[in-house]
């Protein structure tokens, strides 16, 4: 589900194995990134989903304390 906030876009899956599920879906992104023939992307579209990848990685603290 997605959700818009003042500003902010929050995105919710439902799952029963959220860190696992997170790296396995980052991961399988970033393999179709990686692949992408040069010649055929756009630059607009292709960059922005480069910072939408970044902002799914947490910072040092924020994983941290992700942590059980």
């Amino acid at each position: 589900m997605v959700r818009f906030e003042d500003e902010k876009l929050v995105i919710e899956i439902v799952t029963h194995t959220p860190a696992e599920d997170w790296l396995n879906i980052h991961t399988g992104i970033c393999d179709v990134i990686r692949n992408v023939d040069s010649d055929l992307i756009c630059n607009d579209s292709f960059y922005s989903v480069i910072d939408f990848m970044n902002s799914l990685v947490p910072d040092w603290e924020d994983a941290k304390r992700m942590q059980k």
